[in-house]
């Protein structure tokens, strides 16, 4: 089961380049999430701003005509008295001047006069946000004049209709108001005529733009005019946007300098859908918005250029890193090499002398306090050791001895086991590479009908591969006795294996319960070899998913699966000291060559007297092995166990 060990410092450069290769694309990629990161919340304001201030410009652009109107009005009055002011409201229905208070003295409608414009709530909002701004010195426009707008429709006195109004006065008369009402299709004009005008000129980055929207979906200016007039392509955002049922629109508060932050403090709850899509064949990040379900815009913002600079910007943090961490890996490695696994090496190459027999052989690196102590310690346990040989080998045949005797003793070797049953027949042998070994198998009735039978490899040898290989045998017998599934008794055996285990070894098992009526085997693989079934007298090797050995890891959980075995067939289980069996020219016995020797077709092998045909296949192994070897040393042990279905009642 041993692999051939790499040398330290082939380890120390592999797992060294690892780690620094991880570092390397840690941080690369780190650099580039952060690089993306502000690259996409710089685009995000970008796009909020120039949402914004298109907004905010259409808003101003459109109002600006009736908020002149309303100077205009007021100016009137204040300049050429009530009787001019008075024809000016000639036919105006919904126009009053009026008194701080809100009482309407002048209209256009006699009905109206005397009445209180404040009954309008938010009219009665527009007139106090006009005079706190008087009050606070906020007056900044030519004439000491000062208005507000409603930012969406009001109702007029007699409800009849929706209007947008503006509260003006001048500084010079607080207690004059002239308080205008606009239609909104006045205001929608504007806001078309203004829109119209707007987005050519602008740009978004270097590529990017705006692009307005008329309600009929045809865009009325778009930037550099490349699309104006044309219908805007994606009606289905666009139609989504409109009827609320796209999911990702949304609000955001929107702040404005002059005015409607104090009629709104907390700003204007503006509703938008930002996102990313394709627009004309290109990638744009984009911010949908609309002003009063008359005109929308969308400001489009390229992926390419959102993300130009953080692509050039990695690019170069990647060149530079890769000398940076390929200067630190050479540098590291050399260092290591130099102060570490050289020194290793001369103190191994002491340590081999000393273990081919030459305790003579003194270790005698003292570069470092730890290389001093290592020296002095591998000589004083090699002084030490020359005593203890003698004793020791007086000890050893004695204590192998009686190790192979508790190891014999364990291993159940009385066959036919069951000679009552009829319905299977079985046989194992295990022949240990050194007075004891670390293979095992076991085989128990669970119930009336059912026959466990296992086989399993430990990775130690001698004495602690015997010890290891008890303890396992006696866990995996109690859990299966106990009546736990296989999958599970390796689960539980696994854990119980890993507890403890400071010499870290672990064990590769096969685990198989018989159906004695029907066939049906139900297994479980922790990393074993894959058995061979014997059927009409072919063999072929069952391949099944194997999992983790026992003993290697916490926390395994492994799976259960099944094999249908019919009447006559056998299953060969063995260990790899059969396959990995090596003549004296180091070739293996392989395993083709044991499918070929069991492939008996028509011959089958002579049954024995006590057990039928799987001791003769047992024996025919063991002898194919031993001829194969030809006198060789037996490298590791060999392990088998033949079981034979003959059928249930």
């Amino acid at each position: 089961m041993g692999k051939k060990k790499q040398k330290l410092s082939r380890i120390i450069t592999v797992r060294l380049f690892i780690a620094v290769f991880i570092a390397f694309i840690v941080s690369s990629t780190v650099t580039y999430g952060l690089l993306a990161y502000f690259a996409l919340e710089s685009a995000g304001r970008i796009l909020y701003t120039a949402g914004s201030d298109i907004r905010v410009e259409l808003m101003s652009k459109a109002q600006a005509p009736l908020i002149n109107n309303t100077y205009d009005l007021l100016d009137k009055y204040i300049n050429e008295g009530e009787e001019a002011a008075y024809n000016s409201l000639a036919g105006v229905n919904y126009t009053y001047y009026t008194h701080a208070d809100g009482t309407i003295f002048i209209s256009g409608n006699e009905e109206f006069i005397g009445k209180n414009v404040r009954d309008i709530e938010g009219v009665s909002v527009l007139m106090d946000v006009v005079l706190n701004e008087i009050a606070a010195g906020n007056v900044l426009f030519e004439g000491g004049m000062l208005c507000e707008i409603s930012n969406n429709p009001l109702k007029t006195l007699d409800g009849k209709m929706d209007v947008y109004y503006v509260a003006t006065t001048c500084v010079d008369y607080p207690d004059i108001f002239c308080v205008a009402a606009y239609t909104p299709e006045w205001y929608h004009q504007n806001l078309i005529i203004e829109g119209n005008l707007m987005a050519s000129n602008r740009r978004i980055g270097l590529t990017g733009g705006t692009v307005i929207i008329g309600n009929d979906h045809t865009i009325i200016s778009s930037f550099g005019n490349s699309h104006t007039y044309e219908p805007f392509p994606n009606t289905e955002l666009l139609d989504g946007y409109i009827n609320g049922t796209d999911e990702r629109a949304g609000s955001y508060i929107l702040q404005i300098e002059h005015g409607l932050d104090a009629y709104a403090p907390e700003g204007i709850d503006v509703r938008c859908l930002a996102d990313s899509g394709t627009f004309w064949g290109e990638e744009y990040y984009y911010f949908l918005s609309d002003v009063d379900g008359c005109v929308y815009y969308i400001c489009l913002y390229p992926m390419s250029e959102a993300f130009s600079q953080p692509n050039s910007t990695i690019t170069f943090i990647v060149l530079i890193e890769i000398i940076v961490f390929t200067v630190l890996f050479i540098v590291l490695h050399s260092l290591i090499k130099r102060k570490m696994v050289k020194k290793l090496d001369t103190v191994n190459a002491s340590l081999a002398a000393i273990t081919s027999g030459d305790l003579e052989e003194k270790v005698d690196v003292r570069d470092s306090r730890e290389f001093n102590t290592l020296s002095d310690d591998i000589n004083a346990t090699v002084d030490k050791l020359k005593d203890y040989i003698a004793e020791a080998a007086a000890r050893i045949d004695e204590d192998l001895a009686v190790a192979k005797a508790i190891q014999s003793s364990a291993l159940p070797n009385v066959f036919p086991p069951f000679p009552e049953r009829k319905e299977f027949e079985l046989f194992a042998s295990m022949n240990a590479a050194k007075e004891v070994g670390g293979d095992f198998y076991d085989f128990y009735m669970l119930g009336d009908h059912t026959l466990g039978f296992l086989i399993a490899d430990v990775s130690g040898k001698s004495i602690p591969g015997a010890m290891f290989m008890m303890t396992s045998k006696t866990i995996i017998k109690s859990l299966a006795e106990s009546g736990l599934p296989p999958a599970e008794v390796f689960s539980i055996a696994n854990e119980k294996l890993c507890d403890g285990n400071e010499a870290e070894m672990f064990v590769t098992a096969w685990l198989g319960y018989l159906d004695l009526k029907t066939g049906l085997v139900r297994v479980a693989n922790a990393g074993h070899n894959p058995p061979v079934l014997i059927r009409g007298g072919k063999a072929e090797y069952v391949v099944l998913k194997p999992g983790l050995m026992l003993a290697g890891m916490d926390g395994i959980r492994y799976k259960e699966q099944t094999l249908q075995l019919e009447k006559g067939d056998m299953l060969y289980l063995y260990t790899d000291g059969v396959t990995e069996a090596m003549d004296k020219d180091e070739e293996q016995y392989g395993e083709d060559r044991l499918i070929k020797l069991l492939s008996f077709g028509s011959n089958y092998p002579a049954p024995s007297a006590a057990n039928g045909i799987v001791e003769p296949v047992c024996d025919m192994v063991t002898a194919d092995v031993t001829k194969f070897t030809n006198g060789a040393e037996q490298s590791d042990d060999i392990t088998m166990l033949c079981v034979r279905f003959l059928g249930g009642e």
